[in-house]
């Protein structure tokens, strides 16, 4: 029965240990593969953004040199809806390039880990890239020095944490009653 318990215990803390490194190898590939949905999403902004101001200049015959902050003003004066929308637009296409460089902005090892920074702080449009970015992503297997330093990392995270269960649980196998407690000490 030891034997049996043994083995389960080490077949337990092996898978656990396989997918902390499975989970953690992944994380500079999904960083750069959010990174390049925040780009992505920047741009489309951008055209987004331009090909609005392009319809103003066409709808009120501006000529196509007006500059962009004169069509903006005309935009509060007549179309204010349309005004809020595009400096909503134009605060997220801000906020997707301010994180996106922020990121590319550190060194390759730490870019997870700022980039998961940016996510967590963040329960807007960070999350929302996040979480497609997540959903489109495919796991790998990459042989990146910093792909294996973030699954050594996993490995022996989730080796630490399975051991700390065990324990928990040894101890609550373990714990002497009230009773018998009493008799030691009477």
């Amino acid at each position: 029965m030891r034997f049996l318990a043994r083995w389960l215990g080490q077949s337990i803390l092996m898978a656990a240990g396989l997918i902390g490194f499975l989970l953690a190898v992944q994380a500079p590939a999904w960083t750069e593969h959010y990174t390049a949905a925040l780009q992505q999403r920047a741009e489309e902004l951008r055209l987004d953004i331009d090909g609005r101001i392009d319809a103003m200049r066409r709808y009120y015959e501006l000529p196509a040199t007006a500059p962009r902050e004169d069509v903006a003003r005309l935009m509060v004066e007549r179309e204010p809806a349309n005004a809020a929308a595009l400096r909503e637009a134009d605060q997220r296409r801000i906020l997707y390039e301010t994180a996106y460089s922020r990121i590319r902005a550190t060194s390759p090892l730490f870019r997870p880990l700022v980039a998961g920074r940016l996510v967590i702080a963040d329960a807007g449009p960070l999350s929302a890239v996040a979480e497609s970015a997540s959903a489109s992503y495919s796991a790998r297997l990459p042989l990146t020095l910093d792909a294996l330093s973030y699954g050594l990392f996993g490995l022996v995270l989730a080796l630490f944490l399975v051991e700390i269960l065990f324990s928990l649980l040894a101890g609550l196998g373990r714990r002497p009653s009230s009773n018998s407690w009493r008799r030691r000490a009477g």
